[in-house]
């Protein structure tokens, strides 16, 4: 958390930390509390590893360099006294864990039914005692050295995270500089903007963070605060951009030409790092092909013989079937989210809590209860109605709400179908009733917001050209909503009306980048938002959102187009598995009929039913998971594989039960 600082002051840096503090309300004191870590340490332990790092700093240089580039909340000393603690304590569960398994799970009688011969290793005179006391001291000295070990590592993990979402964030916000410098915007309000809005730039908010917090709260001027960045920073790409930028202010360069040049050099990586990213999905695609939708109808296909031959195969391999197939798709499913390009939240706006404050102490005791004079409520609210008829009144949807309602559908199905159908119908007809409104309200969601982001380009570049005719902005947008935008326009004439209404520009931008809620546009009223709040003339502002607006836009149909492939051929694989089980399973009858006439013995009853049911779960199974992978690699969201699991689980369920029939 940054102290709220916008100005410098002569104070000093404790004096300055004393007024921010004092500044703060209770429940932002309570918030940066919160941030530090809060695990107890003994103080006396702290003080003592204190003493041993300042005797040998170079011994502990690299743990401090990797707390101070994960950025987090805690000395270096206090760091390591933590991981002791914790360590010596985690010996207390290692050793009952041991004593346990000594126990329950491995006595001494089953270790020498193995031969391992404990009694001739250790003579002592009650074996099982200390066969018990041995083994817990093990696993308590092992508990030691692994929560240690992990404790420690911790800052290095959290450090190579940092550095990937700092150089994913980058080109955002070396555009937002950008834009801003062109508005007039000072650098160290496009630093502090950046920094107060993590949910868009992620980590590289937390270093443009400490950029302003050595400023505002230490007094540190811009260059110097700049170079601490860089030599604690975990990402060499964000360094050695802040070293160039120094050198570029030192030297009296254009810092505009210079972040124009970098924003350049980030798409031509970037272009790179789709090429990769494309090519590393390719081999994902082919990888689940083959292990979740090949690989269970090849074994399927072999079983099906032994199970003729012998009997009882297939019951255990449904077992292994029905936990491997779903372990294995949440897997490529999760590493495929970690891979996709991150969108930041969708909304810039700050969270707004409706609290009256009435500037009165209060003894903390309850109210106690209150009579409603239900007639005289009513009343009240009849006369607010008539004397403020357009009250603008803000309406939310909570999770709880809808999901109630989502619920109540395929509730009442299972109700009223249970005990009538088998229990495939049950499950294929409660995905019907509860995904198909969400289908159609992501969908939808999504085709609005695609066709407003492609008009957003063009919206700029009018505002643009108006204000670069002279008209400020509250002119600029009454003269666009004349003008036809298609979806856009509706959204323009709600700007209009919350400026005619005395709303702010920056404001009404706000609430509209609320009710969009997407990630070009919220990147892009963020710009637009400080530019306006610096200076009246924002037309190299608003050519910079468009022209940045427009290779986002231009990036996401290029992702989409390329992985809508992908999942063509997860449906193509899908139909393949269904037609390999229609050849199959219509065969099955004339093979089995031709087997009968063998001497008895030779093959095992089979039960044709038990072969139908079993293809019949694991395409049911193989399509629901197939539905959500499809939704990962086509759109990079889970909520996009809803429309695909229904497909997959219908198609599924009608083929096995209107074309396979014994």
């Amino acid at each position: 958390m940054l102290p709220d600082l916008y100005t410098h002051t002569t104070e000093t840096p404790k004096g300055r930390l004393r007024s921010w503090w004092v500044s703060m309300s209770k429940s932002k004191r309570n918030e940066y509390i919160v941030e530090r870590l809060k695990l107890y340490v003994p103080d006396r332990l702290t003080r003592y590893y204190r003493r041993v790092i300042n005797k040998k700093p170079h011994k502990y240089f690299g743990l401090s360099q990797a707390i101070e580039r994960a950025r987090l909340p805690v000395t270096t000393p206090r760091f390591y006294a933590l991981a002791q603690f914790y360590a010596i304590l985690s010996m207390i569960p290692g050793a009952l864990l041991g004593y346990f398994i000594t126990i329950a799970i491995l006595p001494l009688s089953t270790l020498e039914s193995v031969g391992i011969r404990f009694r001739e290793y250790f003579p002592l005179q009650n074996p099982e005692v200390g066969y018990q006391i041995i083994v817990s001291i093990a696993l308590g000295i092992f508990a030691y050295f692994f929560v240690k070990s992990s404790i420690l590592s911790y800052p290095y993990y959290i450090g190579n995270i940092r550095r990937g979402k700092i150089e994913t964030a980058m080109p955002h916000a070396v555009n937002m500089i950008l834009g801003m410098a062109r508005g007039g915007v000072p650098l160290i309000a496009s630093f502090r903007f950046i920094a107060e809005n993590k949910h868009i730039f992620d980590e590289a908010s937390v270093e443009f963070g400490k950029i302003v917090e050595l400023i505002e709260l230490f007094g540190q001027d811009m260059l110097t605060a700049i170079r601490y960045v860089i030599d604690t920073t975990p990402s060499e790409k964000f360094a050695t951009f802040l070293d160039n930028f120094v050198n570029v202010i030192e030297s009296g360069g254009s810092v505009i030409e210079y972040l124009n040049l970098k924003s350049q050099q980030l798409l031509e990586e970037k272009e790179k790092y789709y090429t990769v990213f494309f090519e590393t999905m390719q081999v994902l695609a082919e990888i689940y092909l083959a292990m979740f939708i090949v690989a269970p109808l090849f074994f399927l296909t072999v079983l099906v013989v032994f199970q003729i031959l012998q009997g009882g195969v297939l019951e255990g391999f449904r077992f292994v079937l029905f936990a491997m197939l779903p372990l294995g798709s949440l897997m490529i499913i999760y590493i495929i989210s970690q891979m996709m390009p991150k969108e930041p939240a969708s909304t810039i706006g700050e969270r707004l809590e409706v609290v009256e404050r009435l500037g009165v102490k209060t003894n903390g005791l309850s109210g106690g209860e209150f009579k409603v004079n239900k007639i005289r409520a009513k009343i009240n609210r009849i006369k607010r109605f008539l004397l403020t008829p357009f009250n603008e009144v803000v309406y939310s949807l909570t999770l709880r709400a809808i999901s109630f309602y989502l619920l109540i559908p395929p509730i009442v199905f299972v109700v009223v179908a249970y005990g009538r159908v088998d229990f495939e119908t049950l499950l294929v007809g409660f995905l019907l009733f509860l995904l198909l409104p969400l289908i159609i309200f992501v969908e939808y969601r999504e085709w609005l917001i695609r066709k407003i982001e492609k008009q957003v380009p063009d919206f700029l570049r009018q505002l643009a050209g108006l204000n670069e005719a002279g008209l400020n902005v509250v002119e600029a947008l009454k003269h666009i909503t004349a003008m036809e935008m298609g979806i856009l326009s509706r959204e323009i004439v709600k700007i209009k009306r919350d400026l005619e209404w005395g709303e702010l520009v920056s404001e009404a931008l706000k609430k509209f980048e609320t009710r969009v809620r997407s990630s070009v546009i919220s990147r892009v009223v963020s710009l637009i938002v400080k530019a306006v709040e610096s200076t009246p003339t924002i037309k190299e502002a608003l050519y910079t959102a468009s022209l940045y607006s427009e290779m986002e836009i231009e990036a996401k149909e290029r992702i989409r187009t390329q992985m809508s492939m992908y999942t063509l051929i997860i449906y193509i694989a899908f139909g393949v598995f269904l037609y390999t089980s229609y050849v199959l399973l219509n065969n099955i009858m004339s093979i089995f009929t031709s087997i009968q006439e063998l001497p008895a013995g030779v093959i095992a009853e089979v039960n044709l039913n038990l072969i139908k049911e079993t293809f019949y779960q694991t395409a049911l199974l193989v399509g629901f998971f197939s539905g959500f992978t499809a939704g990962m690699m086509g759109e990079g969201k889970l909520e996009a594989g809803f429309k695909h699991v229904l497909i997959f689980m219908v198609v599924g369920y009608i083929f096995f039960r209107k074309f396979i029939v014994f």
